[in-house]
C-alpha cells in the first residue's frame, strides 16, 4: 500500500479512471434495478419528505436573500448607468434564475444538507455490515436503499428549484419596489417578457438530471465507504466535493447542449 504522500501522478490518474469505472458500473446497476426500486413506495415517500420537505426552509431563505442581494446590487448598477432602468431588471432576473441560478443554487443546498447525510448514513451501514445483512436476508440494497433516494432527489429538486426561483423573484421585487419605486405590475410584466417555454423546459430537465445525479454520487460514495469512522468521514468529503463540482459542470454542459439544440449561438 503506497502512502498518500508518495502517490505518483500516474497512480492518481489510474485511481481516477478506476473510480470512474466503478461509478458507471454502479450507475448501470441502478438503472437495472430502477423499476423495482420505484415500487418501494413507503421508502420513496420517506426520502421525498427528508430530501424535499425538510429542505424547504433553507431553500426559501437562500432564494429570498439571493433575490434581495441581486435586486439591491443590480438595481443600483442600472440606475447609475441610465436613470429609470431599474424597472427592467426583473427580465434579466427571471431568465437568469430560471435557466441557471435556480437549478444550481438549489442543487448546492441539497448537496450540503442532504448528500452529506445520505453518504454518512449509507457509509455507516456499510462499515457496520448492515448492507451485508440486507443481502443475506435476500433484500437487494441497491433496489431498497439507492433507487428510492435517487428518485426522491429528482422529485425534490424540481419542487425545491421552483420554490427557490419564486422567492428569489420575490426578493428582487421587494428591493426594486422598495428602493426604486417600481410598481408590482411593471415588475411582473418585465419578468415575463424575455421568458420562453424552452427556458422553462431546460430548467426542469436540469433539475431532474442534476437532482438524480448528485444523489447517485452520494449513495455511491456511501456504498464504497470503508475503514471505520474515518472512512465514512472521507467518503462524505468526497461526496460533497464531487457533487458540488459536478453541479456546476453539468449545468454548463446541459446549458450548452440546449443552446445548440435550440439553434442558439455559443
Amino acid at each position: 500500500m503506497v502512502r498518500e504522500g508518495h502517490v505518483t501522478f500516474k497512480q492518481k490518474v489510474l485511481l481516477f479512471f478506476h473510480e470512474t469505472g466503478e461509478f458507471f458500473l454502479f450507475f448501470f446497476q441502478v438503472v437495472k434495478k430502477f423499476r423495482g426500486g420505484i415500487r418501494q413506495g413507503e421508502e420513496l415517500v420517506k426520502q421525498v419528505y427528508m430530501i424535499g420537505f425538510e429542505s424547504i426552509p433553507v431553500v426559501i431563505l437562500t432564494g429570498l436573500f439571493s433575490g434581495l442581494i441581486m435586486g439591491l446590487s443590480l438595481g443600483n448598477a442600472l440606475e447609475s448607468i441610465i436613470m429609470g432602468t431599474a424597472q427592467y431588471l426583473s427580465g434579466g432576473l427571471s431568465v437568469a434564475l430560471v435557466k441557471e441560478l435556480g437549478p444550481v443554487l438549489t442543487a448546492l443546498i441539497v448537496v450540503s444538507r442532504v448528500c452529506s447525510s445520505v453518504t454518512a448514513h449509507l457509509g455507516t451501514m456499510r462499515v457496520t455490515e448492515q448492507i451485508d445483512a440486507l443481502e443475506t436476508m435476500g433484500v437487494d440494497p441497491v433496489e431498497y436503499l439507492v433507487v428510492p433516494r435517487v428518485v426522491a432527489g429528482m422529485i425534490a429538486q424540481v419542487s425545491l428549484g421552483l420554490i427557490s426561483i419564486v422567492f428569489s423573484l420575490l426578493g428582487g421585487w421587494m428591493m426594486i419596489s422598495g428602493i426604486h419605486g417600481v410598481q408590482t405590475a411593471v415588475y411582473v410584466e418585465w419578468a415575463q417578457i424575455p421568458l420562453k417555454i424552452n427556458y422553462i423546459l431546460e430548467s426542469l430537465f436540469k433539475m431532474i438530471f442534476i437532482g438524480g445525479f448528485i444523489l447517485m454520487v452520494s449513495t455511491f460514495e456511501g456504498f464504497r465507504a470503508g475503514g471505520g469512522a474515518a472512512g465514512v468521514g472521507n467518503a462524505t468529503i468526497r461526496s460533497v466535493v464531487t457533487s458540488s463540482v459536478m453541479v456546476i459542470f453539468l449545468d454548463y454542459v446541459l446549458g450548452t447542449l440546449f443552446m445548440i439544440v435550440s439553434g442558439g449561438v455559443l
